[in-house]
């Protein structure tokens, strides 16, 4: 038997999930059956709801592992967001006049060097400062998109390539159109915070699934995990099932969750930094890597990159599935390369 795991969600909980905080699309699901052990809770937190699903004996101790680590996940979202009215250093820096010195907290220094470092890697592909393109487009915003913007509009939101700048302990961005956004990323370190939490308070069992972005640790009860890969295209199908255990991140990127449709043609939310409009190489891309940090971020660059960016999933020894814009799939996340 086959129990769904997909928490049950109000139509204005979607809403409120797939237009605020930028977020990975919700493509994958685990399956696993409840048990006795089964601690479940779903919160919203980082724009999407989050399920934390922990295996242990002692119930008391699990729900105050998972009230710790949403507190933790929620420290990180106002910590990197660039939406809503609270300030953070993200904002701050996003504010500040091109080509101004602004020292930033260790933690978002840090996401940042990894992030750059992930942009280099990927050619370009995963790009953490396009900020002012995302506003425009709007699909993190309160109002759902229905049209693109005017294309003069987006030429002008293009940042220039490699515009922030590490100077000692100093970051500067060289243009007013270089901003700061950890969308594509920071979801993913969240989890892997929220799953060291939980680690901190003797959890050695759980999942956390936020829409999409997954880390498990140890196992379900006698059991692996069960994971579905959800199919971009057919509601309720499945491209690929995983048995899991240890410590894993799984992150899916997809073109479905936050997207319009306008005179017949798909607009979503993963935007190509090469041309400011969404790619178009791929419906979905799945990464496997050491962190849901990297799986994340990797997953969008691999879904800008379509099937050309396989073999530099292999070539990093990490496994990937993608399935291009034709629905053909490229990669396994189940036997090696």
């Amino acid at each position: 038997m086959v129990c769904s795991a997909l928490p049950h969600q109000s139509d204005s909980d979607k809403n409120a999930a797939m237009f605020r905080f930028p977020a990975i699309a919700l493509l994958l699901f685990f399956t696993a059956c409840s048990g006795p052990a089964d601690v479940h809770e779903t919160r919203f937190i980082m724009g999407t709801l989050v399920e934390f699903t922990i295996i242990d004996d002692d119930r008391d101790r699990a729900e105050s592992a998972i009230a710790a680590a949403a507190v933790e996940m929620q420290r990180i979202e106002d910590a990197f967001t660039i939406y809503g009215d609270q300030p953070n250093a993200v904002k701050l820096f996003n504010a500040a006049a091109p080509d101004t010195p602004v020292a930033l907290p260790d933690e978002v220094s840090q996401l940042l060097t990894l992030a750059l470092k992930v942009q280099q890697q990927s050619g370009g592909a995963f790009d953490p400062s396009l900020g002012g393109l995302n506003l425009l487009w709007g699909f993190s915003g309160d109002d759902a998109p229905s049209s693109p913007p005017p294309t003069r509009a987006i030429e002008d939101a293009m940042p220039p390539k490699h515009c922030i700048e590490h100077h000692g302990n100093q970051w500067i961005r060289t243009d007013r159109r270089c901003l700061l956004d950890f969308g594509a990323i920071a979801k993913g370190y969240a989890i892997d915070r929220g799953i060291a939490v939980l680690q901190q308070h003797g959890i050695r069992n759980a999942l956390i699934n936020g829409g999409g972005d997954i880390r498990l640790i140890g196992s379900h009860g006698k059991r692996p995990w069960h994971i579905g890969i959800r199919h971009p295209r057919k509601k309720g199908g499945v491209i690929e099932s995983l048995d899991l255990q240890g410590d894993v991140s799984i992150v899916t990127s997809g073109d479905y969750e936050r997207f319009f449709i306008y005179h017949g043609k798909r607009y979503h939310h993963l935007i190509n930094p090469e041309t400011g409009w969404p790619a178009t190489k791929a419906q979905s891309a799945t990464v496997i890597a050491g962190s849901a940090t990297l799986a994340d971020a990797w997953s969008t660059a691999l879904f800008i990159q379509g099937a050309d960016g396989i073999k530099m999933q292999q070539e990093m020894h990490q496994k990937a599935l993608l399935v291009d814009d034709q629905g053909k799939t490229y990669g396994s996340l189940v036997r090696s390369e």
